[in-house]
């Protein structure tokens, strides 16, 4: 069995690294949602308009226009029922008037744990010998680790008509805006629970590069910008240790050029971290007939694969392939459900 310790290193390998004095710290908030945006490399700050949404860039909530329940399962680093650890995804958006809603739960479980003693501190060989002589001896005790996050999103899609009065033209442009109110709470088995309260915050802009250039065979821009654990999240220990999850900020470009001919629309995005010193992120989706969709990406230098398929605007299904050089692959799959479309009645046969 596979100690705590040797499972959170496994999940920084691929995953942002944290500070050395807080290592981990609510590490598992870093695990990425939604297959879409993992096939694609996780390059999604400046796209992010699905169910996933809350976790990329909180403004992107906005762009949801029905109501829409989404589902995501994830075997961490291994199969479904032999993983390390299993990571799920549920939650629910409701557009209002003026503004869109969406509460979100992600959590990490990783059970049959052993627990083993510390022998790090002692000198004595004979001693150390029969301590380990006594732990394989004995029936094992395991523990288990579950750490959640419940996520209430709260963004406004905000529009404009930009007046260029030199070039005798308006253009209209959206600014969508979004925060993160989040509840964080992880166990270690008998040894300890943590909480934490955090707030995550974005912003987009959105336009047409046609309308902007007068040129019609030109697509859409979008950039978009996130911060995460806004000054740090302190999450507190039972055991009365305080540890700060960092706060990160990620800045994202995305560009969607339609090829007609083919009946399709190209997406190039790209996504940097720029507090922290990794790799970009990079992605390329190709969607058929708003249907059929096949994705490639670079996450930090790991190649991520997918694809996706829209019933009717009705059912998305989505999956993903990401190969880590040092873990191996994992496999995700994500469903979401338009509720407004799959209640709406069908008159073309009335």
């Amino acid at each position: 069995m596979l100690s705590v310790e040797i499972l959170f290193s496994a999940l920084s390998t691929q995953h942002s690294a944290l500070r050395a004095q807080d290592l981990y710290a609510g590490e598992f908030l870093q695990i990425p949602v939604g297959s879409r945006a993992l096939a694609m490399g996780g390059a999604y700050t400046a796209i992010a308009n699905d169910e996933s949404a809350f976790h990329w860039n909180p403004a992107g909530v906005s762009l949801i226009p029905d109501r829409l329940v989404g589902f995501m399962y994830s075997a961490e680093y291994g199969t479904p029922g032999n993983s390390l650890a299993d990571f799920y995804q549920l939650g629910f958006t409701y557009p209002l008037k003026d503004i869109t809603l969406a509460l979100n739960w992600v959590r990490l479980s990783v059970g049959d744990l052993a627990q083993t003693p510390d022998l790090t501190n002692i000198a004595a060989n004979d001693q150390r010998e029969q301590l380990v002589n006594e732990i394989y001896s004995s029936a094992p005790n395991y523990f288990s680790d579950n750490e959640d996050a419940f996520v209430l999103s709260i963004a406004r899609d905000n529009k404009f008509t930009l007046d260029w009065g030199w070039l005798y033209y308006k253009e209209q442009i959206e600014v969508p805006v979004g925060i993160n109110f989040k509840i964080i709470h992880q166990g270690i088995g008998n040894f300890g629970t943590a909480n934490a309260i955090g707030v995550d915050g974005g912003a987009m802009l959105r336009f047409s590069l046609a309308e902007f250039l007068l040129n019609p065979a030109l697509g859409s821009v979008s950039i978009g910008a996130s911060v995460t654990d806004v000054a740090g999240t302190q999450l507190a220990w039972s055991t009365q240790r305080t540890e700060i999850i960092p706060m990160q900020i990620t800045a994202g470009l995305a560009y969607a050029q339609p090829i007609p001919v083919i009946h399709s629309v190209a997406t190039f995005s790209s996504d940097f971290i720029l507090n922290e010193s990794t790799q970009p992120r990079f992605g390329i989706e190709m969607t058929y007939e708003k249907d059929v969709s096949l994705r490639f990406g670079l996450d930090q230098g790991q190649f991520a694969t997918g694809a996706g398929y829209n019933w009717e605007h009705k059912i998305d299904v989505n999956y993903s392939l990401s190969i880590n050089t040092a873990l191996g692959p994992e496999h995700r799959l994500s469903f979401s459900a338009d509720l407004d479309n799959l209640l709406k009645k069908d008159t073309t046969s009335e």
